[in-house]
């Protein structure tokens, strides 16, 4: 089997002192890739290559950090490139309900049955939404005895709660950044907590957290709502809305009325150290929708950052920035969907993280393909394809025996690999999705692996 040249940059490095295992990661992680919806025996392709997987994964020397550890470097690498890189967080449970004879599952939902793991990921992704790669990921269980217990949240300090994987991962995120790039961290509703926002400003650390919180304002104990509400509409702004599977919402243009001005929030009054705690100089963006669609519900972004706001430009830059995060959702859908990690079948929670960390570095390639050929559409497809690839996919697209010279731009290989996976192409139907993009590379990797075979000298003993 050959081996993608992507998979031995992302994995080669891994700094197992075995180098057995580097070797066998690298293989796993290119059955990964080219099989993505398969289960482990499938995309092995033999009992044989399955155990060895398995013995792979639990393999107490075998840890979910080191195997990220290569491609975390190759990420912060790309990173240099850019004066700015948005680093995206977000949090999904992983369903096992399903599985429960997987040792170590916790709660992850409403009920008991609820088992799984959740799963906090941050995305590098350029201002333009390419995504460069993964640069934390921290996975954990909620313990099943627990569940149901009252808990006072309010007077429970950050460190306590859950929440603290926010601050930890900001830390965690940011390791080894090179420190001329500037790094946002953007989060949704989740993440709106004061010590985080502390935590930022005290490091100097820049974030873009939309506001969950009904915080009031320190100079007239209004509201953020009303604060920003009663502030002057400085401009409009026509975007594109991304499509948003949660809420129901497909993709359309949308007209923003911009609003924002600087805010100093008081620390949770509930807090017994609330004393000792600063005010907090931040700036609020908002972003609201003028005449909807019927039956539409309106886009609302109110923006909380510690990135000055002092004028349209800004804050249109903030509100375009907010928009990447929908790159994060899109990362998730293709580990789940894409990836069918929720399908994974092993014995402990500690190999099944071993498992989700290669296929958490397969989902983001995957992801990088498609908005890589979107924005820069005439690169050379041979960054991602051998020669033998690309002419097996020309040839099978276009109906000819003979390959062109020159490989086709990433645009068109993209949009041949799609098409493979059940893209029409017609001009309704805009750019491939992921879904038919990692179909078609399933397609094509049995496509091109014929066409080499057919194109090897024949040896007669």
């Amino acid at each position: 089997m050959h081996t993608n040249d992507w998979v031995l940059q992302e994995f080669n490095e891994a700094p197992f002192a075995d180098n057995r295992l580097n070797k066998r990661l690298t293989k796993i992680a290119n059955s990964f890739y080219e099989n993505p919806e398969s289960s482990i025996p499938q995309a092995c392709k033999s009992y044989a290559g399955a155990q060895a997987t398995y013995r792979f994964f639990s393999n107490n020397r075998v840890k979910p950090e080191v195997i990220l550890m290569s491609h975390r470097e190759q990420t912060i690498e790309r990173m240099r490139k850019y004066d700015t890189v948005l680093a995206i967080q977000d949090t999904t449970a992983l369903d096992y309900k399903d599985h429960p004879a997987t040792k170590g599952l916790g709660v992850y939902g409403n009920t008991e049955h609820d088992l799984g793991l959740l799963n906090n990921t941050t995305l590098a992704v350029t201002v333009d939404g390419i995504p460069l790669g993964i640069l934390s990921r921290y996975v954990w269980t909620r313990d099943p005895k627990e569940f149901g217990k009252r808990v006072t949240k309010r007077e429970r300090s950050t460190s306590d709660k859950e929440s603290q994987k926010w601050l930890d991962t900001l830390d965690s995120s940011l390791k080894d950044v090179p420190k001329h790039i500037n790094v946002v961290t953007v989060c949704d509703r989740e993440a709106d907590i004061y010590d985080f926002f502390h935590k930022a400003v005290s490091e100097e650390r820049d974030l873009l957290v939309r506001v969950a919180q009904k915080r009031r304002v320190l100079k007239n104990g209004k509201s953020l709502i009303q604060e920003i509400e009663s502030s002057p509409v400085m401009g409009q702004l026509l975007t594109s809305i991304p499509r948003d599977t949660e809420n129901k919402r497909t993709p359309r243009e949308a007209t923003l009325s911009m609003k924002y001005c600087p805010v100093t929030i008081k620390p949770p009054v509930n807090r017994k150290d609330s004393k000792s705690l600063p005010n907090l100089k931040l700036y609020l963006v908002l972003a609201e929708e003028i005449n909807p669609p019927k039956g539409i519900k309106p886009i609302y972004w109110l923006l909380l950052t510690t990135l000055p706001v002092e004028n349209l430009e800004q804050a249109v830059e903030k509100i375009k920035w907010y928009k990447q995060r929908w790159k994060i959702e899109r990362y998730h859908y293709t580990l789940k969907s894409g990836c069918n990690i929720e399908k994974l079948q092993l014995e402990t929670t500690e190999s099944l993280q071993n498992a989700l960390a290669i296929y958490s570095i397969v989902a983001w390639k995957l992801l990088w393909l498609k908005f890589e050929s979107e924005q820069n559409p005439e690169t050379a497809c041979d960054i991602v394809l051998q020669e033998y690839e690309w002419q097996a996919l020309y040839c099978v697209i276009n109906g000819v025996p003979i390959p062109p010279i020159q490989p086709p731009t990433l645009q068109e290989a993209v949009l041949m690999i799609a098409k493979l996976g059940g893209f029409l192409g017609r001009k309704s139907d805009g750019q491939p999705g992921v879904k038919v993009i990692w179909r078609g590379l399933m397609c094509l990797n049995n496509i091109a692996k014929g066409w080499l075979a057919a194109r090897l000298p024949i040896s007669y003993q």
